[in-house]
């Protein structure tokens, strides 16, 4: 469990964790839940619902931690990427955030501080995750791809081009992916060149820039063009 919360003397009534999506965040808060004596009926857990959280989520969500713990001293609920409300579901979680019924914690996780409004912010304590440590073993359903890297700097724009076609069909899962293709190419290749563009690519998509031209240009960047 992170230190801050090992040290948990007076339970806060909102969190916020802030991280990448391969850090410890949900596993801490569920082990801060084991921590505080939260029973598994008082343990409720909220994802967005497709692409965001919607406002449904969150009256539902009301619903049903209105009147407190059934089983134990604390009723815990969390968010998991928090980051992604809608303003409509954040203007609403902030009234039951303001004024939680007695015994209930929430536990937000983010990645980006930035990406909900700071009156949220402002009621939670944050902690602050890093990644997790841990040692890198290529994916073999992902060998198509470590074997593009291996070559790309022979490859023409064209073929650039392709490769990040090949690329842009992994839209649903392309930041894990991306990820992963930054320790390939760390680990295995040393090439930090590589490594900044695909960081660079992956922080663009977060910002919702444009996803195709967002990936030609780091297939540019790591074919040295």
């Amino acid at each position: 469990m992170h230190r801050v919360l090992e040290k948990v003397e007076r339970v806060a009534s909102g969190y916020l964790f802030m991280g990448p999506p391969d850090s410890s965040k949900l596993e801490d808060a569920l082990a801060f839940a084991e921590k505080i004596g939260c029973s598994k009926f008082d343990l409720v857990r909220v994802a967005p619902d497709g692409a965001s959280l919607k406002i449904e989520q969150v009256r539902e969500l009301q619903g049903r931690i209105r009147y407190g713990p059934s089983a134990g001293e604390y009723l815990l609920v969390v968010v998991e990427r928090a980051d992604e409300m809608t303003p409509d579901a954040a203007a609403a979680f902030l009234k039951t955030l303001e004024e939680p019924p007695p015994g209930v914690v929430f536990i937000l996780l983010v990645e980006r501080e930035d990406r909900i409004p700071e009156t949220i912010v402002s009621r939670c304590q944050k902690v602050l995750f890093g990644e997790k440590e841990k040692k890198w073993e290529p994916d073999p359903a992902r060998e198509p791809f470590y074997s593009k890297l291996r070559k790309v700097k022979s490859k023409s724009i064209l073929e650039l081009f392709e490769l990040s076609s090949d690329l842009e069909k992994q839209k649903e899962s392309i930041e894990a992916l991306l990820y992963d293709l930054v320790y390939f190419a760390k680990e295995e290749l040393q090439d930090l060149k590589m490594v900044r563009a695909m960081l660079e690519a992956v922080k663009n998509i977060k910002k919702r820039a444009n996803f195709k031209l967002t990936l030609d240009s780091m297939c540019l960047k790591m074919g040295g063009t």
